[in-house]
C-alpha cells in the first residue's frame, strides 16, 4: 500500500490552478455564485446577509462560455474527412470511436471543447481486456476479431491526468509513466451502487489500478494488474496552447478575467440599481418617542414648525459611470476573441473583413492542426492494437476553412475579379466553394465538362470563363 500513487505533480496542480476560473465561468451563473468571494469580493462594512443578498442578484453575461462554443463550433462546421490510408478496420472503428455510441466527429468535437479551456487536453486509447483461448494458446488477430474486441478512443482532462513521468529515447521525448484518477461505478446488490475512486497506472506495456484501502486511512493499495501488446503508453496530447512537453496555458485567459471583471461590475451595478429605486425617507424635528405611521391614508402631525420630512432620492451619476464601465468591458471582451458576439462597426469593404477575419482565426487553424495531430496520433495507436504495425494509423483533415465571411458583398467581389479577368475560374471556384455557395463535393473537372458540352440552340459550344485569351 502507498499514498504516492495518489499525490498529483506540480505541472498538474499548476494546470488545474490556473485553468479554475475557465471551468467556473463555464458552469455559469450558479458556478460563479457558488464561487462566492472567491470572484466576488465582500465589501469590508457588508454584512454577511446583504452580501448574499447581493449574490442572488448577481448574473453572469457568459461571454467567455459562448467565445469557446463560437470557436469549436467554427472547427466542427465541416466534419473530419478520413484519408483514404485509414485501414478499413479504423474507418468502421470511427462509427462509434468511444464504444458509448459517438462516432470520430461528436468525441472529436466534445474533447476539443474541453481540451480549449485549459490550452491541452488527452485522447486515451485503451482496450477491453484480451482475448483468451479455451485450450491455452494464445490467442491470435483472428480471435480477437472474431470475439469483436477492438481498442477505443477515451477523453481525459487535464484534472485527470494528475501525474506523468518521460525521459529521452533516441532524441524524443518519450511518456514512461502516467497516473489518471478515475471515477469507476460497482454494483451494490440488485439496484443500488457507488461510486469508487480509482488511480490507473499505465507503463510501457503494463498497467494497474489502485483502488483506497479498508483498513489504512489515506492509504492506496493495488487492486488490478496486466500487461498490453503496446511498447509504449498510448496517450495523445491535444496541444492547443502547449507551453511545455505536456503541459498547457488557457488560449482565453485574459478572455476569462475580463468576463470575471464584467461579473463583478454588472453585480455592483445591479446591486446600486436596488440602492437607487428605493429612495430613502429623510425627517428632523421628530422626538426619539414620536410615532410615524407612512401610507397613503396617512397624515404626519408635528407641533414643532422647524421639523422637516422628506424623501432623499440618488443622483443616478454612479448608474451612468457604471453603465459606461459595463459597456466599455463588453468592447475589450470583443477584441479578445468576442468577434462572433458583438457586431463589428460598419464601414469596412467585404475584402477587408475577410482580412480581419483571417487574421482573428489564424490562432484558431493552429488548434485545428493540434487536434488533427492528436487524433492521427490516437489512430496509429489503435492500427498498433490491431496488430497493423507502427504508423499505420493513416491521417485525418480537421476542417481549418473559417477565415471567411461568405457574404453577397464578398461574392460580387470575386465574380467582378473573375469577370474582368484578374483571377481564374479553378481560383473563383475555389472561393465559391470555400464560402459555403458550392457543394462540398463540387468537382471542377466535372463542372468543366458540362460547361463544354452546354451549347446553344443553332451556335458553338458556349465560352463561359475559359482560361484562354480570345483571338
Amino acid at each position: 500500500m502507498t499514498n504516492e500513487v495518489a499525490k498529483p505533480t506540480v505541472d498538474h496542480d499548476k494546470g488545474v490552478q490556473r485553468n479554475a476560473l475557465c471551468r467556473t465561468l463555464m458552469g455559469g451563473t450558479r458556478a460563479m455564485r457558488s464561487a462566492g468571494e472567491q470572484y466576488l469580493p465582500k465589501f469590508a462594512s457588508e454584512t454577511a446577509g446583504a452580501y448574499a443578498s447581493r449574490v442572488k442578484r448577481s448574473v453572469l453575461f457568459n461571454a467567455y462560455k459562448k467565445t469557446v462554443a463560437d470557436m469549436t463550433g467554427k472547427v466542427f462546421a465541416k466534419p473530419i474527412i478520413l484519408g483514404t490510408d485509414v485501414p478499413a478496420a479504423l474507418q468502421d472503428f470511427a462509427e462509434n470511436i468511444d464504444l458509448t455510441g459517438r462516432n470520430l466527429n461528436v468525441f472529436a468535437r466534445d474533447a476539443f471543447f474541453d481540451a480549449l479551456q485549459p490550452g491541452i487536453g488527452f485522447v486515451l486509447v485503451d482496450a477491453p481486456p484480451a482475448v483468451t483461448r479455451t485450450d491455452g494458446l494464445t490467442p491470435t488477430l483472428a480471435d480477437y476479431q472474431k470475439s469483436g474486441w477492438r481498442p477505443y478512443m477515451t477523453y481525459v482532462p487535464i484534472e485527470n491526468l494528475i501525474g506523468w513521468q518521460s525521459q529521452q529515447i533516441d532524441g524524443i521525448e518519450t511518456l514512461t509513466q502516467v497516473r489518471i484518477l478515475e471515477s469507476v461505478t460497482v454494483a451494490e446488490g440488485d439496484y443500488a451502487e457507488k461510486c469508487i475512486d480509482q488511480i490507473r497506472v499505465l507503463r510501457p506495456g503494463s498497467w494497474e489500478t489502485w483502488r483506497k484501502s479498508q483498513t489504512a486511512e489515506g492509504e492506496w493499495a493495488l487492486f488490478e494488474e496486466g500487461s498490453t501488446s503496446l511498447a509504449k503508453i498510448p496517450l495523445a496530447p491535444i496541444y492547443l496552447n502547449r507551453t511545455s512537453f505536456m503541459c498547457g496555458a488557457p488560449p482565453l485567459e485574459e478572455l476569462a478575467d475580463l468576463n470575471c471583471c464584467h461579473w463583478q461590475s454588472s453585480s455592483d451595478q445591479r446591486n446600486i440599481l436596488t440602492i437607487a429605486r428605493v429612495p430613502i425617507l429623510f425627517g428632523t424635528g421628530f422626538g426619539d418617542d414620536a410615532v410615524l405611521e407612512i401610507g397613503a391614508s396617512s397624515l404626519i402631525r408635528n407641533s414643532d414648525p422647524n421639523a422637516k420630512l422628506s424623501y432623499i432620492e440618488h443622483s443616478g451619476q454612479a448608474i451612468g459611470a457604471g453603465d459606461k464601465d459595463i459597456e466599455n468591458l463588453e468592447r475589450q471582451m470583443e477584441a479578445m476573441g468576442l468577434q462572433l458576439l458583438v457586431d463589428k462597426p460598419g464601414g469596412k469593404t467585404a475584402t477587408g473583413e475577410i482580412r480581419d477575419d483571417a487574421k482573428e482565426n489564424s490562432q484558431l487553424a493552429s488548434m485545428a492542426a493540434a487536434l488533427q495531430d492528436a487524433i492521427e496520433h490516437a489512430f496509429g495507436f489503435m492500427a498498433e492494437f490491431i496488430g497493423l504495425g507502427d504508423d499505420a494509423g493513416g491521417s485525418v483533415v480537421v476542417n481549418k476553412e473559417f477565415g471567411v465571411s461568405g457574404g453577397w458583398g464578398d461574392i460580387a467581389q470575386l465574380l467582378a475579379a473573375r469577370v474582368a479577368g484578374e483571377i481564374s475560374r479553378d481560383t473563383y471556384w475555389t472561393e465559391m466553394q470555400r464560402r459555403g455557395f458550392l457543394a462540398d463535393d463540387f468537382d471542377p473537372e466535372v463542372e468543366a465538362s458540362r460547361l463544354e458540352n452546354e451549347a446553344p440552340v443553332g451556335g458553338p459550344p458556349m465560352d463561359l470563363g475559359h482560361d484562354h485569351p480570345h483571338s
